[in-house]
């Protein structure tokens, strides 16, 4: 049993970045995990773009803006995985790292 992982993505207004790191989070070569995508109240375009990955299993979460950690930590508490990636929003994992 491969035990599950959460991929955590705290988000605030990274739309020009966000499809190629949700993409990156995707790709894992890892075959059990859960990505959790926290909008902490963007004023671009970055929800909409979030939004369009949850027919690929990434779970959107939309709050007020309450600044990085809060948004890592609520990930945090809806992350059911037995260990956490935390994903900056402008940033890349490369596709074996969690494996």
């Amino acid at each position: 049993m491969t035990p599950l992982v959460s991929i955590v993505i705290p988000c605030h207004n990274a739309a020009p970045w966000l499809a190629q790191a949700v993409e990156s989070a995707l790709a894992q070569t890892w075959p059990n995990k859960e990505i959790i995508l926290i909008d902490d109240g963007s004023t671009d375009d970055s929800l909409a773009i979030a939004r369009t990955f949850e027919s690929r299993g990434v779970q959107v979460v939309a709050q007020a803006n309450a600044g990085a950690s809060a948004a890592r930590n609520h990930g945090l508490r809806l992350a059911q995985g037995h260990f956490l990636q935390f994903l900056d929003a402008d940033d890349l994992i490369s596709s074996g790292k969690i494996a």
